[in-house]
């Protein structure tokens, strides 16, 4: 551990305020001790001979939140380091891989992607973060501002139509593999969004990742943008009713009302950098499509309450059939005027 000290605690932040800011024997302890923990709760010391337990209630029911809070992250060369003293010979990237599968596993209903090559993530939450990279990372809008996302009831009442995406299969090319993958199609008419599946674990994964990006600039800003998405668009338990309903949403809250009141409150205290928002050109089309006129005098049309009175419905009908009427009347008396001009000699 004292020979790859120096290179860990480059991995922090800041380490004059961590509680371990000069170099010496506790911050070496902690590394075995961190490392060791990360090892043996996902299960990669499988010596049969060993004498220690790996399955305990603590590591059924807390390993996953432990091994993601931004405030646990321990470099993976510490991970190596550490497999390749117990197993000399082995490539130190072996337990990567493991740690990947598990992470995978756990992601499964955010993310089909496959961790392609975990080596050259960080740490555990680094590597999730890569997990969750939208599939076409080239999006990028024009300069203008992007303004706030309308409630999706806003969306609806201006024809704008919600659809579940189901995310492709392992291994696929498609264009949604991940959570992040949200597409606006149909200039405007159409969003598409894969299902998101909220439960406690969701909250503290979403907004460690958005740590993760706060803390690391080069990082980009892709989960924070989706954040900022979805938690403006579901801020009302109306909003979470209609995303559920088209089978957007599924949450494990006692009602939309907590799990909006939730979703409205993930972004809190985060620093949202537009410049970052993979999203925006998605917004600024949603925008165009909402302040055209046209499609603004047919929603006030379509969607009229008054519409749901079927007498209403019969006499608007019949003042159409009346005015094609007239138009039909009209075309032919101004043929016949025509038709008249030219044959002045014929009765």
């Amino acid at each position: 551990m004292k020979g790859i000290e120096d290179e860990v605690r480059m991995y922090y932040d800041d380490i004059r305020s961590s509680p371990f800011p000069d170099k010496g024997q506790a911050f070496c302890e902690m590394m075995m001790t961190d490392g060791c923990f990360l090892l043996i709760t996902l299960a990669l010391l499988s010596d049969e001979n060993s004498s220690i337990t790996v399955s305990s209630n603590w590591d059924n029911l807390f390993w996953w939140h432990d091994i993601l809070l931004y405030a646990n992250q321990l470099p993976f060369v510490v991970v190596r380091a550490i497999y390749q003293l117990i197993y000399p010979g082995m490539n130190g990237d072996v337990p990567l891989l493991e740690i990947g599968r598990y992470i995978k596993y756990g992601l499964d209903r955010y993310t089909k992607r496959k961790v392609s090559d975990p080596g050259k993530a960080d740490h555990v939450l680094h590597m999730c973060h890569e997990l969750l990279k939208p599939t076409d990372t080239d999006r990028e809008g024009d300069d203008h501002k992007l303004g706030r996302w309308r409630r999706a009831t806003e969306y609806s009442e201006l024809l704008v139509q919600f659809k579940e995406r189901d995310l492709d299969s392992e291994g696929g090319n498609g264009d949604f593999q991940c959570i992040s993958d949200v597409r606006v199609r149909a200039r405007g008419r159409v969003v598409e969004i894969p299902k998101l599946q909220l439960n406690p674990e969701s909250w503290m994964l979403l907004r460690n990742l958005m740590l993760l990006e706060q803390m690391n600039d080069h990082l980009g800003g892709h989960v924070t943008a989706y954040c900022n998405f979805i938690s403006q668009v579901a801020s009302t338990s109306a909003d979470v009713s209609l995303l559920v309903r088209r089978g957007i949403i599924v949450h494990t809250e006692a009602n939309h009302e907590m799990a909006a009141k939730k979703l409205s409150m993930l972004c809190d205290q985060i620093i949202y950098d537009q410049s970052k928002d993979y999203l925006k050109s998605d917004w600024h089309e949603l925008d165009a499509h909402c302040r055209s006129w046209s499609w603004l005098l047919w929603a006030k049309l379509f969607l009229h309450k008054d519409w749901k009175n079927p007498l209403v419905t019969l006499g608007a009908l019949a003042a159409i059939a009346i005015l094609v009427c007239a138009i039909v009347q009209t075309w032919y008396t101004v043929k016949a005027y025509k038709d008249q001009n030219k044959h002045p000699g014929q009765s």
